[in-house]
C-alpha cells in the first residue's frame, strides 16, 4: 500500500483494516499533475490496517528535472525519525476516466491509488481498495493529506464530502499530532538506523527537507 510502512500516532494502537460488506466503489478518477503535487504534505488522518506509533507524519513528493518523482514518508517516535522511500508515476485507471498514482517502494512493492479529491495548494484525499477473493466484501484505506499542520474547516468539509460521495463516511479514521512543537527539528533529532538500509544519501537529503 502507498503508506504501507508508515507508523504514526500519539500512542501505540492496533487498527484493523477498514472493511465494508460490498465491493470496492467505482471511483471517478481525477487527472493528476505530478508537478503540482510536489512538496510537503502532512498526514492529517488515515483509515488503514497499520500498527501505529509516533507523531508528526509527513509525506514529501520531490518532482525532479528529469520529470520523475520521488516520495519520502516520515514520522517521529521517541525523538527518532523513521521513514520509507519510493518513486511515483501516473497510470491510467481501468475505466479510462483519469489517472491513478502508482507508487513503487524501495522493496519493489507497487500499489495504485485514486484521488477522491485534490486541491494542490491545500488538501488531497487518497484512496485504495481491494476486493476479497469471494467478491462478498472489500478492504480499503483512505489518507487525508494537508499542506498545513492543521486542517482548515472549509477543507475538512470538502474532504468529508468527497469521502461521503462513495459511501465511505463511516471509515474508522485515526488522527495525527502535527503541531509545530512535535514537528520541529529537535523533536526528531536522530535517524532510525534500521531505515538507513532503505535510503541513499540523496534520500537522506530529501528527508532532511521535511524538518
Amino acid at each position: 500500500m502507498l503508506f504501507h510502512y508508515i507508523t504514526v500516532f500519539l500512542f501505540t494502537l492496533s487498527v484493523k483494516c477498514a472493511e465494508q460488506n460490498a465491493n470496492c466503489p467505482i471511483i471517478s478518477s481525477r487527472e493528476l499533475d505530478l508537478k503540482a503535487l510536489d512538496g510537503k504534505w502532512y498526514v492529517a488522518a488515515v483509515a488503514t490496517d497499520l500498527d501505529i506509533q509516533g507523531d508528526c507524519a509527513m509525506v514529501l513528493f520531490n518532482h525532479k528535472t528529469d520529470n520523475t518523482t520521488d516520495v519520502s514518508i516520515s514520522w517521529i517516535s521517541n525523538n527518532t525519525i523513521s521513514y520509507y522511500n519510493g518513486s511515483v508515476a501516473l497510470t491510467v485507471d481501468s475505466n479510462n476516466t483519469g489517472d491513478l498514482l502508482m507508487v513503487t517502494h524501495t522493496d519493489q512493492k507497487t500499489e495504485k491509488y485514486s484521488f477522491l479529491d485534490v486541491d494542490y495548494e491545500h488538501y488531497a484525499v487518497i484512496f485504495a481498495c481491494y476486493n476479497s477473493i469471494d467478491g462478498m466484501n472489500s478492504t480499503y484505506e483512505i489518507w487525508k493529506l494537508t499542506r498545513t499542520p492543521h486542517i482548515k474547516d472549509t477543507d475538512a468539509v470538502k474532504m468529508d464530502q468527497a469521502i461521503a460521495t462513495y459511501g465511505l463516511q463511516g471509515a474508522p479514521f485515526i488522527y495525527f499530532n502535527n503541531t509545530e512543537n512535535t514537528c520541529k527539528v529537535s523533536g526528531g533529532a536522530y535517524l532510525n538506523p534500521s531505515s538507513l538500509i532503505m535510503a541513499s544519501a540523496a534520500a537522506v537529503t530529501l528527508l532532511r527537507r521535511l524538518y
